[in-house]
């Protein structure tokens, strides 16, 4: 009964809030276009000129007419005031509402969550001790109830602390295919249960590893999913991972994960609501947070028929960082990692780094090979050497090729046309590359792994004529 009341409360507060935001949209819109209106009949007061007249009544009627207009302005004007004054009571009023919300959540966080917990852990051990299927199933139900209202309790959390600017993006090394593979097999036995085929196709053009936010991508990416299965009664479900558009430069791809079934589909005039936290009370709520969270990750949550029949879901993530592998890897890489494959009839490297280490892991690879290596820790004693000597591929530390506004890189794209890789500590994505003039054909992550430098020297040497 306690429990039972306190949930009451709650959803009496909610609706009161709610009900108070839209108040507050409709009076902001209806007082925007009144204040709009008052402030062009003023602009059109000052714009008015007196009716033309004969001499002897000019002055007296001038007076006269521009009394009148005097006194329209100043009614208008104190009109004017009374509107902003209304509009900025009502900003405040909601405000607080807001503040007020989100407190109120905030304080009952641990209250709701607590009791809930022990609901459902004593549902599932009554459950499991009950002999009676009748009574058991009263149990299983309270168990279900307990789950739904746990998660939409944290779904509502989870929207306030977007509101509230409190949401963090936490950003590492992921392999994609390996993430999605993982939910495709979790909820594989919930597409059995319904007949369904459940799949994943990968486009080659994704790369594994990718640097983003493993947790949030697997959560919208397995609500969809879940979505999907719930609505689709017969054939399939299918998630689809693409990419488009790689930027070498920045090194970086865009990203689409599609959810596509065969189910019923969304009829046109609930297209637009489905992403509305009350469009849909069976599934908006979820896909309203998850669009929202798309969009702090720079990205969207967008929706189209099937072209046969059911629905596609996809989110999209533009601009994500490849992860590059560096020695502190384990480099398992299908490749027979030979140097002296690479050109044999003979090529020019070089490396221009201020760390000593590179320059030697760079020089003991190519050992004994018919590639020659020149190492430089500074980039004028390498300028110097680029003017005498043709260079086939230059390997640069990506702070000096950026240092002095990409300075350095402007001087070697007028000596030399050598196609550049960058070595670089960090990620590519801190770096300020639009201004370099030189052809960056990839990048190697210090300290190298000699399996992603054999890689890509045999990728840009060997191409070469």
């Amino acid at each position: 009964m306690y429990l039972h009341n306190e949930l009451i409360i709650l959803g009496l507060i909610f609706i009161n809030i709610v009900i108070i935001f839209y108040i507050y949209k409709f009076f902001k819109n209806k007082y925007k276009i009144q204040i709009k209106e008052l402030q062009e009949q003023v602009a059109t007061l000052k714009k008015q000129e007196a009716p033309a007249l004969t001499q002897d009544k000019y002055t007296d009627t001038k007076k006269s007419f521009v009394s009148e207009q005097i006194k329209k302005m100043e009614a208008l004007e104190k009109e004017l005031a009374k509107q902003k004054k209304r509009v900025y009571d009502i900003k405040t009023i909601a405000k607080e509402a807001s503040d007020i919300k989100s407190k109120f959540l905030s304080n009952v966080k641990t209250e709701l969550r607590t009791p809930l917990n022990e609901i459902i852990i004593n549902a599932g051990v009554l459950k499991k001790e009950l002999q009676n299927t009748q009574t058991s199933q009263y149990a299983q139900n309270i168990f279900n109830a307990g789950n739904h209202l746990l998660e939409l309790v944290n779904k509502i959390l989870k929207s306030t602390n977007m509101q509230n600017n409190s949401f963090k993006i936490e950003e590492h090394a992921v392999d994609i295919v390996k993430l999605i593979s993982d939910i495709v097999e979790e909820e594989k036995n919930n597409a059995v249960k319904k007949e369904l085929q459940l799949s994943i196709q990968v486009d080659p053009n994704v790369s594994h590893s990718l640097i983003l936010d493993a947790k949030k991508v697997k959560e919208i990416v397995q609500n969809l999913v879940q979505n999907a299965i719930k609505f689709t009664q017969d054939g399939y479900v299918k998630v689809i991972i693409s990419a488009d558009e790689t930027n070498i430069l920045k090194n970086s791809l865009n990203l689409s994960i599609s959810v596509e079934d065969s189910g019923v589909g969304v009829d046109s005039t609930n297209q637009k609501k489905i992403f509305e936290a009350f469009g849909n009370e069976n599934i908006a709520l979820g896909l309203s947070i998850n669009k929202k969270m798309a969009q702090l990750m720079h990205g969207d949550i967008t929706y189209k028929n099937n072209n046969q029949k059911g629905s596609i879901f996809t989110l999209y993530l533009p601009s994500i960082e490849i992860a590059l592998n560096d020695a502190t890897v384990t480099c398992k890489e299908d490749y027979n990692i030979d140097f002296a494959l690479i050109k044999p009839d003979g090529a020019n490297v070089m490396v221009i780094d201020k760390d000593n280490h590179t320059n030697n892991i760079v020089q003991k690879s190519f050992a004994n090979t018919a590639v020659g290596v020149y190492t430089y820790t500074n980039a004028k004693e390498a300028i110097e050497q680029l003017k005498k000597t043709h260079i086939d591929m230059i390997l640069i530390d990506i702070d000096i090729l950026c240092s002095e506004q990409s300075a350095v890189s402007k001087v070697i794209a007028n000596i030399s046309d050598a196609p550049m890789v960058t070595l670089v500590s960090t990620r590519v994505k801190n770096k300020d590359l639009d201004s370099v003039k030189s052809d960056i054909a990839g990048h190697l992550k210090k300290p190298i792994c000699e399996a992603e430098l054999f890689k890509i020297s045999l990728k840009i040497l060997n191409s070469l004529k």
